[in-house]
């Protein structure tokens, strides 16, 4: 029997079901729309980032550091840990480091889903909490909004015996919408006791102190299974350095860092991180500079045509209508990007992040030339 020729056999196939992952279409690059509209000033309007960028402090924290690109970061983020561990009120053991909040939904899916289980969804709502159910064989139960905001009584009776996990946004993305105090209470207190809750709070800081849940950090104290996530994407400015964290039980914290990877936060990502957290004063600028630019992106966007939900983040969820695409089109023709929303019953939506003042004219002058 004669050797196989390697470089005619054909491909390894994939696992089977491969297809039926979707990928999480990120919104478009900068540079795409600059090689192939010819565009040279870009205005990203897709990702919710940060409009006033990271802190100066984490800037110099980052320059700080010099080359250190050929050393590994510490695996275990020990100073990180310590100081979230510290302001939140919490042992560091009750924070998991993550790649972006992101890695830390994978994390709760790896270390607590498996084929036959299942989780809980809302939608719309943020894609990647389906697709990490999808990728560990999950069986992911959507719960459809209404009114565009969470349907808690449909996610509680969505509950079944093979129920593990529950994923809510909030606030939501890509709606903007929030579940208030009192409404989240009633909901936690519903579900029963061994389902884990994720709550992912990417947009944390902008939501007003008194519409926030004054005792989540006591829950998990008191020994309730909630994770609670946060990043410093947005606020913080940090995006791309991919940071972001958990807050949980040890005993649940434990179980994610067993399948996390170890050198998941660069040096430099856990430097500006510790930097930036010690800079509220810049975060306090970003979430005013936010709220007074939303109102006005809103009332603008309203004037035109285009309604919009009542955010509580970087971000409006807004209604472009039939000519939707045609619309996203002739944006990104003048170097404009939005978010187009492509799922079934949204397709007639975009997200569009908040910009500073100038920025937010120039959209609006495009909106104009195009709806003339």
């Amino acid at each position: 029997m004669g050797a196989v020729v390697r470089e005619t056999a054909p491909p390894t196939p994939p696992r089977a079901d491969l297809e039926r992952i979707w990928p999480y279409i990120p919104g478009r690059h900068r540079t795409e729309i600059m090689r192939d509209y010819g565009v040279r000033d870009v205005l990203k309007l897709a990702s919710n980032e940060n409009p006033l960028g990271p802190s100066p402090r984490a800037v110099a924290a980052i320059a700080g550091l010099g080359s250190q690109a050929h050393q590994y970061p510490d695996s275990q983020a020990v100073a990180l840990r310590a100081a979230l561990a510290d302001r939140h009120g919490v042992s560091p053991e009750q924070i998991v480091i993550g790649n972006g909040s992101v890695e830390c939904i994978d994390l709760v899916a790896r270390a607590f889903l498996r084929p036959g289980d299942q989780a809980i969804v809302g939608f719309p709502s943020f894609p990647r909490f389906q697709i990490a159910c999808q990728v560990v064989g999950c069986e992911a139960i959507v719960a459809p909004h209404q009114d565009w905001r969470f349907d808690l009584d449909g996610v509680v009776s969505a509950v079944g015996d093979s129920t593990r996990v529950v994923f809510v946004d909030n606030p939501c993305n890509p709606t903007g919408t929030h579940i208030g105090p009192d409404d989240l209470a009633t909901f936690l207190d519903r579900l029963p006791p061994e389902l884990l809750v994720v709550l992912d709070e990417a947009y944390h800081e902008f939501v007003p102190r008194e519409l926030l849940l004054p005792d989540e950090i006591e829950r998990i104290e008191r020994g309730e299974n909630l994770v609670l996530l946060r990043t410093f994407s947005k606020a913080y400015g940090l995006a791309g350095l991919r940071i972001g964290y958990a807050i949980t039980r040890a005993e649940t914290a434990r179980a994610m860092n067993r399948v996390r990877e170890a050198f998941n936060a660069s040096v430099y990502a856990q430097a500006a991180a510790l930097a930036a957290l010690d800079d509220q004063g810049h975060v306090r600028d970003v979430v005013e500079s936010v709220s007074t630019e939303r109102d006005w992106l809103a009332g603008e966007l309203a004037r035109l045509g285009f309604p919009t939900i009542a955010s509580e983040t970087n971000f409006l969820f807004t209604e472009l209508g039939p000519d939707a695409a045609g619309l996203n089109q002739g944006l990104l023709e003048r170097g404009i990007i939005v978010r187009p929303m492509y799922a079934p019953g949204i397709e007639t939506w975009a997200r569009i992040s908040i910009p500073q003042r100038a920025d937010g004219q120039r959209l609006i002058s495009a909106l104009e030339e195009l709806v003339v």
